[in-house]
């Protein structure tokens, strides 16, 4: 666009002014938004164009929602637009603050640019005209920059007090974003609550499901396009909502594996609100930048969760392992990760080599091969017998689980426990019988101080009496309740050892999932033998003392080797 104006024409008192009225407002204003609102600074402006017949209005700018710490805004930039063409030769703000409050920048419009277009700039609540008789009084150019000064350091300061208004807000686990995490919205009785969103939150689980079943990152963001499934974007525009993606890639309606691995890796899909992951470099410069991860604002339980928590920490230990995907497949190798030199502890590199009588997979120790020939030794299993080790092992295990949970129940119905929880139930029965007893006592007062059989200080008194008892009854209830949960939650079927193996009791495969809830490790030693590392070691050695217990006490054998 041209800025070729002619700047030599001299100003004339009697001339007739082109005006840009120009408004703005955004959320640093505070408390003064009332004051500042569009409607107010309209009103002023146009009521002060009545009084003054020699200035026209050329048109309206308006800026809602933008701080005045820059001078990216779109109303600006189409007035400033008017500016060069000549279409406008006079600006009017209600004050200095609606037209920047960035000191520097301002300075380079009203004491560079409106003095070379020679652009009459009045600030109203300033009472500054720079076409007035006193135009050039040094008072009034330092009045001017004064203004400018205060107005950036009352933006600093507002910002501040915003940041650790919103912090706070973040603290207590309210939601102050524009747009909700996908899978989720906002509650239409509370902006500041997130509801689950069942069209997108049904798209986050099989996200999960899949990612869980051995499925790798890339794999997902295929099967997600292929299926036509909307991407957060696209389903955030289909919503109605003014939505712009980071990244091109999202606004052209496709998913990417960034998106994907995004959602399997944020805990809102738990039910804890996160934020605080990105801030401004300044009150002044608004380019975002990431924050520590140590220094989010998490706050837990905050609302629904989509995703339970074991299936979310599962996938969060996916991602620790080293997952390479099979060639000409977009699944994960069942093993990946997890197969381990006994000697260098290193991860041991899957090989295949291809035979005219067959293929032979193995995995074999590459430290020698790739670090030093004294870093290590060569040794290797075949695929298919460490398959198998694995198997049958992790079967066993398996199979104790379920004999240990059947065997502690079974002694458990007819043992103390069970003794213990009819004991607290016929408690609770009987007591739940005395309130109801004292409840029709109490409503049969009321009938008696009807007919004058009881005064009004004695009616009062005798419910006030009951109504003393029947809460120290509920007391008593809330009691027995609580000895009643601690013998209910020695299940034995809590124990994590037991809960995760018995997960997989109908199993008749080695798969993917199995492997990553169960396994740690599995360390390969020369020779060809392995040592597989377990999770939930001390829950399967308390679920044996337990057992020892309940044996020893009930005089009864386990049908299992212990």
């Amino acid at each position: 666009m041209s800025k070729s104006r002619n700047t030599e024409q001299p100003l004339s008192v009697t001339k007739s002014w082109k005006a840009a009225l120009y408004i703005r407002l955004s959320r640093e204003d505070g408390d003064n938004r009332e004051s500042y609102s569009v409607t107010s600074q309209r009103e002023i402006l146009t009521q002060y164009l009545k009084q003054h017949p020699d200035i026209e209005l050329y048109d309206i700018y308006i800026d809602d929602g933008y701080s005045g710490t820059n001078f990216d805004r779109p109303g600006f930039q189409r007035m400033m637009d008017d500016v060069y063409a000549g279409n406008v030769d006079c600006v009017i703000v209600k004050d200095l603050s609606r037209f920047g409050r960035n000191y520097t920048e301002t300075g380079k419009y009203l004491d560079d640019i409106f003095i070379r277009f020679k652009i009459r700039f009045i600030a109203l609540n300033n009472g500054y005209d720079s076409f007035a008789g006193n135009m050039n009084s040094a008072t009034q150019c330092v009045t001017l920059g004064v203004t400018n000064v205060i107005n950036e350091s009352l933006a600093a300061t507002t910002s501040v007090n915003i940041r650790g208004t919103l912090d706070a807000s973040r603290k207590k686990g309210e939601f102050i974003g524009a747009f909700a995490t996908y899978g989720y919205k906002k509650d239409p009785n509370d902006r500041h609550k997130l509801i689950i969103d069942e069209e997108p939150a049904e798209v986050v689980r099989m996200i999960f499901n899949m990612f869980i079943e051995g499925k790798s990152v890339i794999g997902i963001t295929r099967e997600l396009n292929s299926l036509g499934i909307m991407n957060p974007t696209d389903y955030k525009h289909s919503q109605g909502l003014n939505y712009r993606a980071n990244s091109n890639i999202g606004d052209k309606g496709v998913w990417c594996d960034q998106t994907v691995r995004r959602i399997l890796k944020n805990e809102m899909y738990i039910g804890n609100m996160v934020q605080g992951k990105n801030t401004n470099m300044s009150y002044k410069i608004k380019k975002c930048v990431a924050v520590p991860k140590e220094d989010w604002i998490i706050v837990e339980g905050t609302h629904e969760p989509i995703i339970d928590k074991e299936l979310f920490y599962k996938a969060q230990g996916l991602f620790n392992s080293n997952t390479k995907i099979i060639k000409g497949t977009n699944e994960i190798d069942k093993f990946a990760g997890l197969v381990k030199c006994a000697d260098c502890h290193r991860a041991m590199g899957k090989k295949t080599n291809e035979f005219d009588y067959g293929t032979y997979v193995y995995y074999r120790c590459v430290t020698a091969t790739k670090i030093s020939k004294d870093a290590c030794t060569t040794h290797s299993i075949r695929y298919d017998k460490l398959e198998e080790a694995v198997y049958v092992t992790l079967r066993t295990l398996i199979d104790m689980a379920l004999d240990i949970e059947r065997f502690v129940y079974e002694v458990e119905q007819k043992t103390e426990k069970q003794q213990k929880i009819n004991l607290y139930q016929r408690t609770k029965d009987q007591i739940a019988g005395e309130i109801e007893k004292l409840k029709k006592h109490a409503m049969s007062l009321y009938p008696d101080w009807k007919e004058g059989i009881l005064s009004k200080e004695e009616y009062t008194s005798l419910k006030a009496d009951i109504n003393e008892k029947i809460e120290a009854l509920e007391q008593k209830i809330k009691g027995v309740e609580e000895k009643e949960n601690d013998v209910l939650n020695k299940d034995i079927r809590k124990n994590e050892f037991i809960k995760h193996f018995c997960e997989y009791a109908d199993i008749g495969e080695l798969t993917r999932p199995m492997l990553v809830e169960l396994v740690d490790s599995i360390y390969v030693h020369r020779g060809g033998s392995i040592t597989i590392n377990f999770k939930f070691k001390d829950a399967f050695e308390e679920a044996l003392k337990y057992l020892e217990d309940l044996r020893r006490k009930s005089g009864k054998e386990a049908g299992l080797i212990a």
